[in-house]
C-alpha cells in the first residue's frame, strides 16, 4: 500500500457495492431480494462475498473479513451490508494507523 490510501466508501457505497457483487453472481432479480438466506445457497452467497472482497481490496487496498456466520445468517440484505461496512471500515482504520507508523519509521 502507498503513503496515500484512497477513502473508504460510504456505507451507501459499500451497499451498492454489495448488490452489484449479488448482480454479478447470483443475477439482477436476486439483487432485488430484502433477505440474504433468499440470495441463492451458502455457495453463491460465499461467492458473492467474494467477489466483494476483490472489489473492494482492487479499488481501495484493504481487505474484506467476515466470519463464516454471515454466509448462513437469515437476515435482511441491509443488515448483511451494515455488519459488513462496520468489519470493513474497522480493519481500513487498522490499516491507516499501519500506514502512519511504517510511514513515519522510513
Amino acid at each position: 500500500m502507498g503513503a496515500q490510501m484512497k477513502e473508504r466508501p460510504t456505507f451507501e457505497q459499500f451497499k451498492s457495492y454489495l448488490k452489484e457483487a449479488v448482480a454479478v453472481v447470483a443475477g439482477q432479480a436476486d439483487a432485488e431480494r430484502d433477505r440474504w438466506a433468499d440470495i441463492g445457497d451458502e455457495v453463491k452467497r460465499a461467492a458473492i462475498l467474494q467477489q466483494l472482497k476483490k472489489r473492494l481490496e482492487s479499488e481501495y487496498g484493504v481487505e474484506l473479513v467476515w466470519g463464516e456466520n454471515i454466509v448462513s445468517a437469515d437476515l435482511p440484505l441491509e443488515s448483511v451490508a451494515i455488519q459488513l461496512h462496520h468489519v470493513y471500515s474497522t480493519v481500513y482504520l487498522m490499516e491507516r494507523i499501519n500506514n502512519k507508523i511504517r510511514n513515519r519509521k522510513s
